[in-house]
């Protein structure tokens, strides 16, 4: 075994990384990798701090910045030893390319892994507070069958919407100016868009009151139901439920192999249309922090 660590690059790497990702998934059937749809949709604003990790020209690993001081390890499930290098990597990158006053490094982790928490340990991390939370929905499960209220219907989503569901994003999430219909154009572009996968719901008028979107990787057919919201005013009336049931119906007929929330809220609506839509297991991700 000769394994080398090298900068990622873009052109010739995505596709490796991708395939990876989803070979991993396969052998492993658990969510401490990224899956396909979350890399890619991130591809447009890769930072430079993605590091491979190779046996002989094999991909093995890689770590993944999401923000500035905020990183992601992906691993080969036969190649744990590789774990602790990588975490002294991520120390030693950060310490020259961000390294201040009180700026705080952090490796997110799932939780239930003690061999990984040992090693931030002792390299001097301590678990934080929650970072991410994960939903999962049976594909078995029976699909309920929650109506829209009347004068509301679902429709797919087409180029023209693209304004006003950015507009709706921003209101629902907070999101700023950027958040504008060219990054949704780049989404349409990825490999995991498919149109009658991106839905939104309409009153009488025709205005777009709730929005959502099934990533779903071609190849692992694992899909990421992401973004979804609904517009304030809109809010109690069943319409993100009906919402999505709808795209479950139509979900089925591409045979998902999982359906997950990559980045669920934790709020006491939002947990209450997670059980009502089968969304029941639960996997949070954790902060481990440590001061450079």
């Amino acid at each position: 075994m000769i394994v080398e660590s090298r900068a990622y690059c873009n052109e010739q790497d995505h596709p490796r990384v991708m395939e990876f990702l989803r070979a991993t998934y396969a052998e492993t059937d658990n969510l401490e990798n990224w899956l396909p749809p979350r890399f890619e949709n991130n591809r447009r604003s890769m930072d430079p701090g993605i590091q491979l990790w190779e046996d002989n020209g094999k991909l093995v690993g890689l770590v993944v910045p999401e923000e500035s001081l905020v990183y992601f390890v992906q691993l080969h499930p036969r190649y744990p030893k590789l774990y602790p290098e990588m975490v002294q990597w991520i120390e030693e990158y950060s310490s020259i390319t961000w390294g201040k006053d009180d700026a705080m490094l952090k490796i997110i982790e799932m939780e239930g892994n003690p061999k990984k928490e040992k090693v931030l340990q002792e390299h001097g991390f301590t678990r934080g507070r929650i970072y991410g939370i994960f939903r999962m929905r049976d594909l078995d499960l029976s699909i309920p069958d929650f109506k829209l209220p009347d004068g509301f219907k679902v429709r797919s989503v087409t180029p023209d919407d693209f304004d006003e569901i950015a507009s709706c994003i921003r209101q629902v999430f907070g999101h700023g100016a950027w958040f504008n219909r060219e990054i949704l154009e780049t989404l349409s572009s990825a490999s995991f868009y498919n149109p009658d996968l991106d839905l939104v719901v309409v009153n009488t008028e025709g205005k777009i009151v709730s929005f959502c979107t099934f990533r779903l990787d071609p190849l692992s057919r694992v899909t990421e139901l992401e973004p979804m919201g609904t517009l304030e005013e809109y809010r109690s009336m069943g319409i993100g439920r009906a919402l999505l049931c709808e795209g479950f119906r139509r979900l089925k007929k591409y045979n998902p192999s999982l359906l997950y929330i990559g980045g669920a809220a934790d709020t006491p609506p939002a947990n209450r249309l997670y059980e009502l839509t089968g969304f029941t297991q639960r996997i949070d991700l954790y902060r481990w922090e440590k001061s450079l």
